[in-house]
């Protein structure tokens, strides 16, 4: 019967895990050496994972993963490729294609090697290039979902 009220006690509340987010993220920004790198208060990155990078004056994500194009569409994959859609079924990644295809864009599957199928949007020599296509297309396309991205377009580093 003593035991009741401890554990009772140790019991998870919404204010225990926000106090333990808290202090995680404090932590983090402390360890933080480069003010590019810090994760901002309410953002949580996974680790490997798209990382945010500043070009020129636009923010975007950035992965440095070795991708492969799936079929000869008659577009060359290049360094810099913007992502944006995600899927684990070619099916899907193959539709998207088609339709951003449809609307004029150069687009084109890609594949990681773990059964992640990338619906690349247009590809390019420099990050530069990339980010500015990323700000245009956002214009174009403001209602789109980013699906299996982080709610919004990735620029994949290929090498």
């Amino acid at each position: 019967m003593a035991l009741i009220p401890i554990a009772a006690g140790c019991k998870p509340t919404e204010k225990n895990y926000k106090a333990a987010y808290d202090a995680a993220l404090k932590k983090r920004e402390a360890a933080a050496v480069d003010a590019d790198m810090m994760i901002p208060a309410g953002a949580l990155q996974q680790i490997g994972g798209p990382q945010k990078r500043k070009i020129g004056d636009v923010e975007v994500y950035m992965l440095v993963e070795p991708i492969r194009q799936i079929a000869d569409s008659g577009v060359a994959m290049r360094r810099y490729n913007v992502a944006v859609a995600s899927y684990k079924m070619q099916t899907n990644s193959s539709a998207q294609v088609a339709d951003l295809v449809s609307q004029g864009y150069n687009a084109f599957e890609a594949e990681n090697g773990d059964q992640k199928f990338y619906v690349i949007a247009a590809a390019f020599d420099t990050p530069e290039d990339a980010a500015a296509f990323i700000s245009q297309y956002k214009v174009k396309s403001p209602d789109a979902s980013y699906v299996g991205l982080p709610d919004a377009p990735v620029i994949i580093e290929s090498r």
